[in-house]
This record gives C-alpha cells, sequence and structure tokens, in this order.
C-alpha cells in the first residue's frame, strides 16, 4: 500500500514539475542569457561587422546573427528571442535597445545591449491593458 501511495506521489510531483517548467520558459536563465549574450554581440557586430557604428543594425540581421552565433552556455537562447510575439528594436551608434512582449506570459522584457544585465522585466495581469514596447526601450536609450 505504501509503495502505491509512494508512487502515485512521484507522478504527481513530477507532473507538476514539468508543467511548471513549460509554463516558465522565461526564467531566470533566459534573462542571464539575454543580458549577457546581447552586452558580447553587441562588441562582436561593432567591431568586425559595423566599424563601430551599429546605427544600420536592424532586427532581422540580429535574429540571423543570434542564430549563428549563439554561446554555448545559452543554448536555445536565439529560439525564445525569435518566439516573442513583439518586439521594437532601436540601433544606435554604440549600441541597441531591444523590447520583447511574450503574450502567453503577458511579459515585457526590455535589454540595453551596453550593460550585461537585463534592464527591465514587467509581468501584467490578465486584464491589464499592454503599453507600447516602444515606450519602454526608449527610456533605456541614453540621450
Amino acid at each position: 500500500m505504501k509503495f502505491i501511495i509512494g508512487f502515485f506521489a512521484a507522478i504527481l510531483l513530477s507532473g507538476c514539475v514539468c508543467s511548471t517548467k513549460l509554463e516558465n520558459r522565461l526564467d531566470q536563465n533566459f534573462l542571464s542569457d539575454l543580458g549577457s549574450e546581447n552586452n558580447r554581440m553587441e562588441g562582436d557586430l561593432s567591431l568586425d561587422y559595423f566599424n563601430e557604428d551599429l546605427s544600420n543594425l536592424t532586427y532581422d540581421y540580429y535574429l540571423t546573427f543570434i542564430s549563428k552565433n549563439e554561446a554555448p552556455s545559452a543554448k536555445g537562447f536565439s529560439a525564445l528571442v525569435k518566439d516573442a510575439d513583439y518586439h521594437y528594436f532601436k540601433a544606435q551608434k554604440e549600441s541597441f535597445v531591444i523590447a520583447l512582449y511574450y503574450k502567453n506570459e503577458n511579459t515585457i522584457i526590455c535589454d540595453n545591449s551596453s550593460t550585461a544585465f537585463i534592464d527591465s522585466v514587467k509581468t501584467y495581469g490578465v486584464n491589464d491593458t499592454i503599453p507600447d514596447l516602444s515606450k519602454f526601450a526608449l527610456k533605456l536609450i541614453p540621450k
């Protein structure tokens, strides 16, 4: 009897653990990877591809670059960036800012590539109005 109860408890617990991972794809690892990878890629792009002027960097070029140059420690990072339902991307001479919105999680993530840390994460309630992504991103652009 104890074996049967233990067996069902193990199934229940493993089911809960698996469902949590599926629901929370925007975990701390992704947030950390987004900040550090954007910072690393800013340097690579600026020095090796854009002659120290990122002004002409586009979101499409960024997506292609992160797909081809994803660090082994950030496996899956580019797929999660591409999975964003909406995005805002603004490149300047020395850096770029990206804002991503994930509808299922109702979350906006913003990052300025000048730092190795994520700059802003905001999760909204079900009935909240989601603001324009540019409003978040423009706060991160140095004037």
